[in-house]
C-alpha cells in the first residue's frame, strides 16, 4: 500500500534555484521571492456578532465550529473576555498550540478567544492561506516552531503574530501557492486514508484478540469438553468440570495505597500511575515515572505492596486497563489503580489478568459500578465480580495459549504502526518539499 501511495507523485523538479541563506528555507526556486509574515498577512481584530458560534483551531490544523467535531473536554468561559470575530478562509494561528500543529484555514464563521491570531491577505491576490497553512504546519511538525518560541520566550512554546509576523517566509506566485496547496490536499488525503484503513486493521486485530481471549477463559481450549449452564446471562455455559467463584475468595489481598500524592524527587522509587501501565509490568517505563523518596514509598506499602505474580488494575480508565507483573522490581502504585494478590493455591495472576480483559469480567463490573455513585471501580465492586475458575492446570495452559496468541497479535500490531509511521513520516517529507520548493506539482 505504502509503495501504492508513493507511485502516484510524479518527482519533478524546478529548472534553477537560488540560495536564500534562511535556515528553515535553504535554496528555494530562481523566481520565488522570500518576504516576512507581517508583509504577507495582517492580524485581523473583529468585533463578535450575537449569533457567532465559538470556532476551534484543533491540533491536527482544522478550523471548525466546536460544535462540528465534538464538544466533550472543553471548558466554556462564563465572560467571553476579549473574543474575536473569525471568518471562513482565515489564517487561524492558536499561540499556545502552534508548536503541535495547531494552524489552519477556518471553514466557517464564528468567534474565538483571543489566544488566536486571525490573519488575511495584506495584499489580495498575493497569497493564499491555504499554502501558508501547509508551510507553517510542516514548521510545526519538524520542530522548528517550538524552537523558536523557546529562542525567544525561555520555557515558553507560544508563538504569537509578532513571531509570525518576523518569520521569513517563501513567495511563490499566487498561481503556484494554490496549485500547491490543491496537490497536497489530494496527496494527503491518499495518505490519510491508507492511515484509517491500517488503524481499522488495528482495531480488528484487538477485537480478534479479545474474542479469543473471552472465549479461552470461559469456554477453555477443549471444544470437545462437556459444558454446563453457569447460571451467570453473560458467560452462559462453561467446561463441566470448571467452576463460578465470587472474586473475594480467589484473592490473598486486594488494596490500594493511602489517597495521597506523595512530592516527586529528581531521583527515587518509581510511582506508578495509570497513564504509566502496560499489559506487562516489564514493559513500563520506569524511567520517565515519577519519583518519590523512600520513606514516601515504605508508607505508602504499608497497606499492601505490589510484588511479582500480582496484578494492577486501573480504578478511574477503560474498564479491562490492567498490568500483570512479571519482574521482580521495587515500584509503588498510585490510589487511582488496585493491587490484586490471588491465592496462588485457586488463581494464577495471569490467568487473573486474562480474565480481567475478557468481556465477562467487563459486564459484571460495570454492573457493580452501576450500583455504586462514584462511577469508577471500588475494591468492594471488583470483590463481588463473578469469576469463572478452572483448575490450575487448565488455567496454566490457558495462559501459555494466551501468551503465545499475544506474541502473534503484536507483531502483526507492531507492523501496521511502523507503517502507519511511515506514511505519516512520508506526509510531512512531501509537505516539507512541496512548499519549499524542492519538488515541483503538477
Amino acid at each position: 500500500m505504502m509503495e501504492a501511495v508513493m507511485k502516484k507523485v510524479r518527482v519533478e523538479k524546478y529548472p534553477a534555484y537560488k540560495e536564500t541563506g534562511v535556515e528553515w528555507l535553504g535554496e528555494i526556486p530562481m523566481h520565488w521571492q522570500v518576504q516576512r509574515g507581517k508583509w504577507l498577512f495582517v492580524k485581523q481584530e473583529r468585533p463578535v456578532r450575537p449569533d457567532d458560534d465559538i470556532v476551534t483551531c484543533f491540533r491536527d490544523g482544522q478550523v471548525t465550529l466546536r460544535i462540528n467535531r465534538k464538544t466533550d473536554g472543553f471548558t466554556n468561559a462564563l465572560k467571553e473576555h476579549g473574543y474575536q470575530g473569525i471568518r471562513k478562509g482565515d489564517l487561524v494561528i492558536h499561540a499556545m498550540d502552534a508548536f503541535a500543529g495547531a494552524i489552519g484555514v477556518s471553514d466557517s464563521d464564528g468567534k474565538s478567544t483571543p489566544v488566536y491570531a486571525a490573519c488575511t491577505p495584506r495584499e489580495e491576490g498575493k497569497v493564499d492561506p491555504y499554502y501558508y497553512a501547509y508551510f507553517l504546519r510542516s514548521l510545526a511538525k519538524n520542530g522548528f516552531i517550538e524552537s523558536l518560541a523557546k529562542g525567544i520566550r525561555e520555557r515558553s512554546t507560544d508563538f504569537r503574530y509578532s513571531d509570525f509576523g518576523e518569520l521569513l517566509l517563501s513567495l511563490p506566485p499566487i498561481e503556484e501557492q494554490t496549485a500547491i496547496a490543491a496537490f497536497l490536499d489530494r496527496k494527503t488525503a491518499q495518505v490519510d486514508k491508507a492511515i484509517v484503513q491500517k488503524e481499522k486493521l488495528i482495531e480488528l486485530l484487538q477485537e480478534r484478540r479479545q474474542i479469543l481471549i473471552h472465549k479461552a477463559v470461559t469456554r477453555g481450549l477443549n471444544p470437545d469438553v462437556r459444558m454446563k449452564d453457569s447460571g451467570v446471562e453473560w458467560i452462559g455455559e462453561i467446561p463441566e468440570h470448571w467452576e463460578i467463584l465470587i472474586m473475594n475468595y480467589a484473592f490473598n489481598a486486594v488494596a490500594d495505597v493511602d489517597h495521597y500524592m506523595p512530592p516527586t524527587r529528581e531521583s527515587g522509587v518509581p510511582y506508578i500511575m495509570t497513564g504509566d501501565l502496560e499489559e506487562f509490568a516489564s514493559d513500563i517505563n520506569f524511567e520517565s515515572c515519577k519519583k518519590v523518596s523512600r520513606r514516601d514509598y515504605l508508607n505508602l506499602s504499608k497497606k499492601i505492596k505490589s510484588s511479582m505474580g500480582d496484578v494492577i488494575l486501573a480504578r478511574y480508565a477503560t474498564i479491562g486497563t490492567a498490568s500483570y507483573i512479571n519482574i521482580d522490581f521495587e515500584f509503588v502504585v498510585s490510589y487511582s489503580c488496585v493491587t490484586i494478590k490471588p491465592n496462588p493455591s485457586k488463581l494464577l495472576g495471569l490467568y487473573l489478568f486474562y480474565y480481567i480483559k475478557s468481556d465477562a469480567f467487563a459486564i459484571d463490573i460495570r454492573n457493580q459500578i452501576n450500583t455504586n455513585t462514584q462511577g469508577n471501580v471500588g475494591i468492594g465492586d471488583l470483590k463481588k465480580v463473578k469469576l469463572v475458575l478452572p483448575p490450575i492446570n487448565e488455567q496454566l495452559e490457558i495462559v501459555e495459549k494466551l501468551q503465545k496468541e499475544k506474541e502473534k497479535f503484536s507483531k502483526l500490531i507492531e507492523l501496521q504502526n511502523q507503517q502507519i509511521e511511515k506514511f505519516r513520516e512520508y506526509k510531512a517529507t512531501l509537505i516539507n518539499a512541496a512548499v519549499t520548493g524542492k519538488i515541483k506539482v503538477s
